[in-house]
């Protein structure tokens, strides 16, 4: 197995948040594994080299030139540049881009073989400071084919391989998560535009907290995430906008069919929770 072997070597391009949560997990499940990495900022490379988050880094590819397996950690619009670089490589490379599609496209261009991968998993914060070895546990880790290195490595960190092509991806994603951080977004900006947001943000409470949460994410990430999946969001924002539009018209027809939506939905999260296991 991959990661039974003492020699090998993970080479992570990108230590923000994703690189340096997947260094930490990969410590912590094989310690022995070597780790290089590699990230434009001087400040991020110091403090992943200070805490012992990788044994070698450096602003440059010229680590993942020989590792076993490259993962690329970086910011989506990084990639096209970084997989340049790659062309050739021996080994196993991977990514961690929420999108797919022009991701797999960019590695075809540029001769790359990649493996594409998606942990279905991260969090508000950004940076290597937020990082964090549980981050991958219980998560879907998504795969575009069963490379074994990249699905053994998925599971050793806790995570849960699936496997599908970057165009499903891309369409299911686009609902469950990108939709998401998009009317979160909207729900803050509809708020704050108010006459009385002022005195509504003195009383907010945990209903707030939890709807806004996504809204304190990494704008430069869901700006680059909407870019690269722009249609298959655009369908499935259309499809929320019909079913606000359809709770409107109940509601201001005073409907008690509004209840009924209200039970359905509820069945929907409580089934969905429980297959889950409400991670």
């Amino acid at each position: 197995m991959f990661l039974q072997h003492t020699d090998v070597l993970i080479a992570i391009a990108g230590l923000g948040l994703m690189g340096s949560s997947l260094a930490l997990a990969v410590r912590a499940a094989r310690p022995d594994t070597r780790l290089a990495g590699s990230d434009p900022d001087p400040a991020t490379v110091a403090k992943a080299l200070a805490r012992g988050i990788v044994d070698e880094a450096g602003p440059q590819l010229d680590p993942e030139r020989r590792a076993d397996l490259v993962v690329l950690a970086a910011p989506i619009p990084a990639l096209p540049e970084l997989l340049v670089s790659l062309a050739g490589h021996p080994g196993v490379v991977t990514d961690l881009a929420s999108t797919k599609v022009k991701v797999m496209q960019w590695a075809a261009a540029a001769g790359v073989d990649l493996v594409g991968g998606h942990p279905m998993c991260g969090r508000e914060r950004s940076g290597i400071d937020a990082a964090d070895p549980e981050l991958f546990r219980a998560a879907p880790w998504i795969l575009t084919r069963p490379e074994p290195i990249v699905m053994e490595l998925a599971s050793q960190l806790g995570a849960r391989p699936l496997v599908m092509d970057a165009e499903r991806h891309d369409r299911l994603v686009a609902g469950v998560s990108h939709t998401a951080f998009m009317l979160s977004i909207a729900y803050v900006l509809a708020l704050s535009g108010s006459g009385d947001w002022a005195d509504m943000s003195r009383v907010a409470g945990p209903g707030f907290r939890d709807m806004s949460r996504l809204a304190a994410g990494d704008p430069e990430l869901y700006t680059a995430i909407v870019s690269t999946n722009r249609e298959p969001l655009a369908v499935a924002l259309r499809e929320v906008e019909a079913t606000i539009a359809k709770l409107r018209r109940h509601l201001e027809a005073g409907d008690a069919r509004l209840g009924e939506l209200f039970e359905e939905a509820k069945r929907v999260r409580d089934r969905w929770s429980q297959d889950a296991g409400e991670r």
